[in-house]
């Protein structure tokens, strides 16, 4: 029998990775007068561009209701519950952020996405507010680029258009896998340190902002060429 399940659009920028967790079964450890701890299967849900909040839940615990009928976390993300329960690899839904390079995502730009938790075109895409702010000087030019990506896909592409779009989705589907374990704080810093020196790949209003902030003298006058902008920051940088 299938669920009427709702989908939040917020979702897509949601990840989740079942794993197994360690917790201490309190009742037993009063019983047993030590602490006593037992093994449990959850999932720990990845939310794109939090850098700290990532919260676990048991996978047979409830997330919602479906009329008299409880819905768990493990039927709430049913291919990734199966693929841990079998031993596979965990894969993040939606299409690969490499798909981008046309749109000229740099290597830096897709590590900060990863370190922050964003897998997917469609969950960079959704991204709001604060969550995308984390994404520093880069937030604005990637979610244009998956924007613009997602919105070409939609119009009007041919059939062997969409039938090339989808064999190299299915050849990138590896790199969707989802990495055990999440970035530091540390790591995500450094993450976006090295795409901020990414210049080349930077609009002309982030670079403006980006000269302002470093050298403290205010944005450039007049219409520098994207070139010129970009030889001033490094010139900051170094």
């Amino acid at each position: 029998m299938s669920l009427s399940v709702p989908i939040d659009t917020t979702d897509l920028a949601v990840t989740p990775l079942f794993k197994y967790f360690t917790r201490e079964n309190v009742n037993a450890s009063e019983r047993e007068g030590h602490a006593v701890m037992e093994t449990f299967v959850g999932v720990e849900v990845r939310i794109g561009g939090s850098k700290l909040y990532s919260p676990v839940f048991p996978a047979d615990a409830q997330w919602m209701r479906d009329g008299h009928r409880i819905v768990t976390y493990a039927e709430r993300w049913p291919e990734q519950y199966k693929a841990f329960m079998e031993g596979n690899q965990q894969m993040a839904s939606g299409t690969p952020l490499e798909n981008l390079s046309g749109q000229g995502i740099t290597p830096s730009q897709l590590s900060l996405c990863r370190a922050l938790k964003i897998y997917s075109i469609e969950g960079l895409a959704s991204l709001e507010g604060q969550n995308l702010r984390s994404l520093g000087m880069h937030a604005n030019v990637l979610k244009q680029m998956a924007t613009e990506y997602l919105r070409s896909r939609q119009s009007g592409a041919s059939v062997a258009e969409i039938d090339a779009m989808k064999a190299e989705i299915a050849a990138l589907k590896a790199i969707i896998a989802i990495p055990e374990k999440e970035a530091t704080p540390k790591e995500i810093d450094e993450a976006l340190r090295k795409a901020d020196l990414d210049f080349e790949a930077m609009a002309d209003d982030d670079l403006k902002e980006w000269i302002a902030q470093k050298s403290g003298a205010g944005k450039p006058r007049g219409n520098p060429s994207h070139e010129t902008l970009v030889s001033m920051a490094k010139e900051l940088a170094a």
